[in-house]
């Protein structure tokens, strides 16, 4: 068992180490002390930006999200779980209002459990961290965002189906409140698709900057670390309502495709390993349903979960601002190693393959533009060969294959459009790579 025991005050950190329990200052700066940890640096202050007093249980569940993402960072999957992929993780966490979360642990940790893969278990103490105060919000009225004119909220990553969903609100005469990652290297790239929507929005950006202290070996797998977006969105979206108390419902757009919302495994040996679930619809209705208990009046909708990549590009081709900004966005998994996208990663290849399919010439500068030296590349080929022995495999599976990674929708029309999407994703990326000499 890993224990992670979560602290409001620095002061409460113990002085010295307990065995097999990593200490962690929540909403802390860099930890003082060698083997303790922090997470959240900057997020009080982020949260105060939005010039509102924002719901404690939304602020609550940012908190846990924090918990969570520390967790998932600070302890090493290789070394401390007990199959190479499987951890059992025992978080304490300080909360505002305690009593409304412990109603949901059960649904938290079953949540949780299919998100990463992990087994989970917290216990939520009192005198946790309160959202900012009205005063503290006014002392830094200067740095207020403005968010008087929003009528929803969008995550806004940076990606190419974040700006098209972002870009089609807009076009529906909707005002997002644009929610972002704010990891470095990853501003930029949002900051300069701005313009490129068609109105000036606010945008609420966030990092969780979990730091530890000490030598640590920090697991890079990483499956959580989307909770923490969701749960930007949710004060977000807490905010809007503050501000708009008239609305008794918020929207929170999630822009992804449904080819890597589902995140079908594309061999035996890779059930859902190498990307997150953070859109699958399994995950996002265990999750909406625990808002729906705990109060947080946010309803998630992922419009494009029937859409590959490539239909939502071509179902916006005559937008010329959409073909001009396209290729500014990032999809790949790697760029940040190397800042550059590396063009052979499975994002990638979805991603070349969307521009393939909307006939949008694709001038990224991809690390491997020629795929066939990819290819050739022993060590770098693993992405291009799943991706071809998924295509390749009897498509008289692909329905097994595509509940693989996760339950969908008991709906028959829901349900069918995720076996669709599936299968139009995989046909998407053979069409491209055929196109490449790859593949027959």
């Amino acid at each position: 068992m890993n224990r992670l025991v979560f602290h409001i005050d620095e002061e409460g950190v113990p002085s010295t180490d307990t065995a097999d329990t990593i200490h962690v200052h929540l909403y802390g700066s860099r930890p003082q002390r060698l083997g303790t940890a922090s997470i959240g640096r900057t997020l009080d202050l982020a949260v105060k930006r939005l010039g509102v007093s924002v719901d404690p249980v939304a602020f609550d569940f940012l908190s846990i999200a924090l918990s969570v993402i520390a967790a998932d960072t600070f302890v090493d999957r290789g070394t401390y779980s007990g199959n190479g992929w499987a951890r059992e993780f025992k978080l304490e966490v300080p909360l505002a209002r305690p009593k409304v979360w412990e109603g949901v642990v059960d649904d938290l940790e079953r949540a949780l459990a299919f998100l990463s893969g992990d087994r989970w278990q917290f216990t939520f103490t009192s005198g946790g961290k309160e959202p900012p105060s009205k005063e503290a919000i006014l002392r830094h009225y200067r740095s207020h965002i403005g968010i008087g004119s929003t009528d929803c909220v969008c995550l806004f990553s940076g990606g190419l189906d974040s700006m098209i969903g972002a870009r089609q609100l807009v076009m529906r005469g909707k005002t997002p409140l644009l929610v972002s990652h704010s990891y470095r290297g990853d501003q930029s790239y949002q900051r300069n698709l701005g313009p490129s929507l068609g109105k000036q929005l606010p945008r609420f950006a966030a990092n969780a900057n979990p730091v530890f202290s000490g030598a640590n070996k920090n697991d890079t797998s990483m499956r959580t670390r989307s909770l923490g977006f969701l749960a930007y969105g949710g004060i977000a979206g807490s905010a809007v309502l503050a501000k708009k108390p008239s609305m008794e419902e918020i929207e929170l757009f999630v822009p992804e495709n449904g080819f890597i919302a589902l995140n079908a495994p594309l061999t035996r040996r890779r059930i859902g390993s190498h990307s997150t679930r953070t859109t699958h619809p399994n995950f996002l209705v265990q999750l909406q349903s625990i808002f729906g208990k705990v109060g947080i009046p946010i309803r998630m909708t992922n419009e494009y979960r029937h859409s590959t990549k490539g239909e939502m590009l071509l179902a916006l081709n005559s937008d010329p601002v959409l073909k001009k900004t396209a290729v500014a966005t990032v999809s790949c998994g790697k760029w940040k190693r190397k800042s550059q996208q590396c063009g052979h990663c499975v994002p990638c290849l979805i991603r070349r393959a969307a521009f393939a399919k909307a006939g949008i010439p694709d001038t990224t500068s991809y690390q491997y533009a020629d795929l066939g030296k990819a290819w050739d590349r022993q060590d770098i080929r693993d992405d291009i060969m799943a991706m071809l022995v998924a295509i390749a495999r009897d498509p008289r599976g692909q329905r097994q294959r595509a509940i693989a990674s996760g339950p969908l929708p008991i709906d028959a029309v829901e349900r069918a459009g995720w076996f669709g999407v599936h299968e139009r994703g995989l046909a998407e990326v053979h069409t491209y790579l055929k196109g490449q000499g790859l593949g027959i």
